[in-house]
């Protein structure tokens, strides 16, 4: 799979999970103060990703942020189910 493939697919689990993903501007000129991150926003999970990293960083937000939660009644592709164990 590549990195987009991985992308829209963590993106879709989320969704499904109820957890939304907000691409943001979290550069602060040419340095990036931080490339996002798992919070509560109003109560509910969002992921925050830096909307200028690159796809392998994205993809890794999206990993460790999503690996936080119950995937065990979720059917996943065992490509991704590799990535988040």
């Amino acid at each position: 799979m590549t990195n987009e493939e991985i992308i829209e697919t963590l993106e879709s689990l989320a969704a499904a999970l109820e957890i939304g993903i907000r691409y943001e501007n979290l550069s602060h000129g040419r340095i990036a103060a931080s490339k996002g991150g798992l919070c509560r926003l109003r109560g509910r999970p969002v992921i925050i990703v830096d909307k200028r990293a690159c796809l392998e960083e994205k993809k890794e937000l999206l990993l460790q942020s999503l690996r936080r939660f119950d995937l065990s009644g979720v059917y996943l592709v065992p490509a991704i189910r590799d990535l988040l164990e």
